[in-house]
C-alpha cells in the first residue's frame, strides 16, 4: 500500500470518527460539538473521498445512512424474544394494588423503581452483531415484526456502531418518535399540499397539462392527509419505501431496554443497563429513581406538570422494577410484563360543537354512530370525529346535533364524546334518531339478541360492508397487498373492475391502465403484489376473511387443530369449543359466516385461484407436544422467559392459570397458591431438574 493510500485511509477514518462523535454529542448527550454547517461540510468531504475510493466504503459510515429503496423492505421477521405491551394504570389506587401484587409474588421488597416518560412513538428493536447495526424491526404483533432496517439507518440518533462493543449480539429496544415541532411543521406542509391539490382537481381532467398532472402526482406522493398525532406520523414515516423520504422526516430514537443475546454482562439493574447502552452511543430517555410509593407519587406529579416542556409527546409514565432478578421472578402474563406498568395521565378534554351524527358500517356489518365534530386539538391531536359506540350511548348521554360537547382523548384511546353541555343550548339543537336503513341504502338495520351494536340485515350483500371487507382483506392486517389501499379499492369498485375478492386476482394490466393517472409501472407493481399474496400462509388468509372474533392467535389455534381452512368450516361447533381458549362466541361467528352461500363459494374460488389452505405441519422434535405447563415460584436454573421459550420450542404450551387442562406445574422456590390448586386437581408438580429429564429423554 502506497503512502498516499495510507493518508487517504487515515483521512477517511478521521472524518468518520469526528462525525460519529458529533452525532453522539448532539443526539445522546445533547451537547453539540460542531455547527450544522460544519457537520455538513465534513460529511460532504467524507462522501467525496469515499466516492473517489469506493473500495474503502463500509456500511457503518455516516454517509451510508440513506441510499434509496431496500429490496427486502417490510419482510416479516420473528423477534428473538417477544416484544410485550404494557398494562395500564390510571389512578394511585391501581398503582398501589400493582405494587402489592408484586410484593406478594416476590415475597420481598421490590423497590427501587425507575420512572420514565412514556414516549408517544413506535416501538422498534435494533440488533447489533459484533458492535454493528444489522437489523431493525418494528414491534408488529410482538412475535413477528417488519424489517425496516433500511429506514432505521437513516435516523441519525441511532448509532451504526456500538462504542466499546466488538463481540456478541445485543438487542436494543426503544421508541422511534417525531418531535412535536417537526410534527406540527409536517402537518402544516400537508395542509398546504391539500389546498393545492384540491384546486388542481377542480380543473377539468381533459384540460390538465402534463405539468399539472405531474404536480398532482408529486403532491399525492408528498402526502395531503394530516397525521392524527406524532405517533401516527412516526409510524407512517418509518414504513416509507423511499429511505430518502424517511430521512427528511426528522425522526429520533430513545432506548428503553437492552437484551444480551450473545454478549456476556454481569449488570443486574435495569438502570445500569440503560447507562451501558448510553455509553455505547444510544440515546435513552430521562429517568427518575423512586425508593418508595411516596417517591413515585411525588415524581408522577412533577413529570405531569413538566410534560409540555418535553421534546416529544407523552401520555404517561412507565414504571419499572429496577432489580433484574426481581423482574425475572415476576415474569410475564400472556400480554405484558408483571414488573412494569404504564401510568396514564388524566385524559385531556376540550369543548367543541357536535355538527352531525353519521353511521359507519364495518366489514362484519356492524353499524356504529360517529360524532362529526368541529375540529379541535385534544391531547396533541386534531379531533374531527369520535365514536359513539352504539345508539344507546347517544340516548344515555342525551346528545343532540348542534350541542356543545366535551371531547376526551387519552393516549392511544379513540376520542370519545364524554357529555353534552345542556346549559349552552339555544333551542336550535336537533334530537338524533337512528335511521331504519344501513348507509348502503338497501337493507334494514337489525338488532340481534344480547348485542348492543346493530347490524346491516344484508350481511355480505351490503355494498358498504363488502367494500370494507375488501379493504381489510388487502390491508396490513389482512394479506398486506401493497398498492391496494382504500383509495385504490374504492376506485376499482367505482369502475366495476372488481366486485368481490376473487376479482382482485382476475384483474389485468389493461383494466388498471384504464384508471385515471395509472401508468404501466404502477400497474405492474400492483399485479406483482397481488401475485405475491397467493403465497400467504393459511393463518393469514383465515384472518383476512374478516370473520368476527377470529384474529391471528385464534386462526392459528383453529388451523393447528383441524389442519386446513376447509376443515375449520366443516367441523362442528362442539369441536371448535373443545379447543382451549375458544368459546361459543367464536364457533357461532364461524358457523354464521360459512352458512352464507357467497362465503362457501369464496372458499372454493380462492382454492381454484391457487391459494394454499392447508397448514404446513413442521416436524417438531418437541418432546412436549400436546402438554400444557404452568410455572410458579422462584427459578434457580432458568429465567422465567428462558423456561417459557424452551417449553414452546419443544412443542409445549405455557399458561398462567392452573386448570383441569394443565398437565404439569413447574415448581420453584417459595411457590404460591398455584401449587395448592394443582394438588387439589391432582396435577403433577415437577421441579426444574425433573423438567430437564422430560426434555432430555
Amino acid at each position: 500500500m502506497s503512502k498516499e493510500d495510507n493518508q487517504i485511509i487515515k483521512q477517511i477514518e478521521s472524518l468518520r470518527e469526528e462525525l460519529v462523535s458529533a452525532e453522539k454529542a448532539y443526539y445522546v448527550s445533547n451537547k453539540p460539538i460542531m455547527s450544522d454547517g460544519e457537520f455538513d461540510k465534513k460529511l460532504n468531504e467524507l462522501r467525496d473521498l469515499e466516492d473517489a475510493n469506493p473500495e474503502h466504503i463500509v456500511d457503518t459510515s455516516p454517509t451510508q445512512r440513506v441510499s434509496g429503496t431496500a429490496d427486502n423492505a417490510f419482510n416479516a421477521i420473528n423477534h428473538r424474544q417477544r416484544m410485550y405491551s404494557l398494562d395500564n394504570a390510571d389512578s394511585e389506587e391501581q398503582l398501589k394494588k400493582w405494587i402489592e401484587r408484586m410484593t406478594k409474588i416476590t415475597d420481598s421488597e421490590i423497590f427501587p423503581m425507575i420512572l420514565e416518560p412514556k414516549i408517544d412513538g413506535l416501538a422498534v428493536s435494533l440488533i447489533y452483531e459484533n458492535g454493528k447495526l444489522t437489523q431493525g424491526l418494528t414491534r408488529g404483533d410482538g412475535v413477528v415484526g417488519e424489517d425496516v432496517t433500511h429506514n432505521i439507518r437513516t435516523i441519525k440518533s441511532i448509532p451504526l456502531i456500538l462504542g466499546s462493543v466488538s463481540a456478541g449480539i445485543i438487542e436494543v429496544r426503544g421508541e422511534v418518535y417525531m418531535p412535536k415541532a417537526s410534527f406540527n411543521l409536517l402537518n402544516e406542509q400537508r395542509s398546504r399540499n391539500k389546498e393545492k391539490l384540491d384546486k388542481l382537481l377542480q380543473i377539468d381532467k381533459g384540460k390538465l397539462s402534463s405539468k399539472k398532472k405531474e404536480e398532482i402526482k408529486l403532491l399525492r406522493a408528498d402526502g395531503v392527509e394530516l397525521f392524527v398525532n406524532a405517533r401516527n406520523a412516526a409510524a407512517g414515516s418509518l414504513r416509507q419505501k423511499d429511505s430518502t423520504l424517511v430521512a427528511s422526516r426528522d425522526l429520533l430514537f430513545s432506548g428503553y431496554q437492552v437484551i444480551f443475546h450473545e454478549y456476556k454482562s454481569e449488570i443486574m439493574e435495569y438502570s445500569k443497563q440503560l447507562e451501558f447502552i448510553r455509553a455505547c452511543g444510544v440515546p435513552v430517555s430521562d429517568r427518575i429513581l423512586a425508593n418508595s410509593f411516596a417517591d413515585i407519587l411525588t415524581n408522577l406529579n412533577k413529570i405531569s406538570k413538566d410534560r409540555e416542556e418535553y421534546l416529544y409527546q407523552t401520555d404517561g409514565i412507565v414504571i419499572k422494577v429496577d432489580n433484574l432478578t426481581s423482574q425475572d421472578t415476576l415474569g410475564f402474563t400472556a400480554k405484558a410484563p408483571r414488573w412494569a406498568i404504564a401510568y396514564k395521565f388524566p385524559a385531556e378534554e376540550q369543548t367543541t360543537s357536535l355538527i352531525d351524527i353519521k353511521l359507519q358500517t364495518g366489514r362484519t356489518g356492524a353499524i356504529t354512530p360517529v360524532a362529526i365534530l368541529e375540529p379541535v386539538e385534544v391531547g396533541g391531536a386534531i379531533v374531527s370525529n369520535a365514536t359513539l359506540h352504539n345508539p344507546d350511548e347517544v340516548k344515555r348521554k342525551d346528545l343532540r346535533i348542534g350541542d356543545y360537547v366535551i371531547v376526551r382523548r387519552a393516549g392511544d384511546v379513540i376520542p370519545e364524546v364524554v357529555r353534552s353541555l345542556p346549559l349552552r343550548r339555544n333551542g336550535k339543537e336537533k334530537t338524533w334518531k337512528m335511521p331504519d336503513l344501513c348507509p348502503c341504502g338497501k337493507y334494514k338495520i337489525e338488532y340481534k339478541k344480547d348485542e348492543k351494536v346493530p347490524r346491516c340485515s344484508g350481511g355480505t350483500n351490503c355494498s358498504v360492508s363488502k367494500k370494507e371487507s375488501l379493504i381489510f382483506f388487502a390491508s396490513k392486517n389482512g394479506l398486506d397487498i401493497e398498492g391496494l389501499g382504500r383509495e385504490t379499492i374504492e376506485l376499482l369498485l367505482e369502475s366495476n373492475i372488481i366486485l368481490s375478492i376473487p376479482d382482485i386476482y382476475r384483474m389485468t394490466k389493461e383494466d388498471l391502465l384504464e384508471l385515471p393517472f395509472w401508468k404501466e409501472k404502477k400497474a405492474d407493481n400492483l399485479l406483482k403484489s397481488i401475485q405475491k399474496s397467493l403465497l400467504s400462509d393459511p393463518q393469514r388468509i383465515l384472518v383476512a376473511f374478516g370473520i368476527r372474533h377470529v384474529g391471528t392467535r385464534t386462526a392459528l389455534q383453529l388451523l393447528q387443530a383441524f389442519g386446513s381452512i376447509r376443515n375449520v368450516f366443516e367441523v362442528t361447533a362442539a369441536q371448535i369449543e373443545s379447543i382451549h381458549g375458544l368459546s361459543t362466541t367464536v364457533s357461532t361467528a364461524l358457523t354464521e359466516w360459512f352458512s352464507e352461500k357467497k362465503n362457501k363459494l369464496l372458499i372454493t374460488e380462492l382454492e381454484k385461484i391457487g391459494f394454499n389452505f392447508t397448514l404446513k405441519i413442521e416436524q417438531n422434535t418437541g418432546k412436549l407436544t400436546g402438554s400444557t405447563f404452568v410455572i410458579t415460584g422462584t427459578l434457580s436454573n432458568y429465567s422465567r422467559q428462558e423456561l417459557v421459550d424452551l417449553i414452546e420450542e419443544n412443542g409445549g404450551t405455557v399458561t398462567t392459570a392452573v386448570t383441569k387442562k394443565t398437565d404439569y406445574l413447574i415448581v420453584g422456590a417459595n411457590p404460591g397458591s398455584k401449587l395448592e390448586k394443582a394438588n387439589s386437581l391432582s396435577i403433577k408438580s415437577i421441579s426444574e431438574s425433573e423438567f430437564n429429564l422430560l426434555i432430555n429423554k
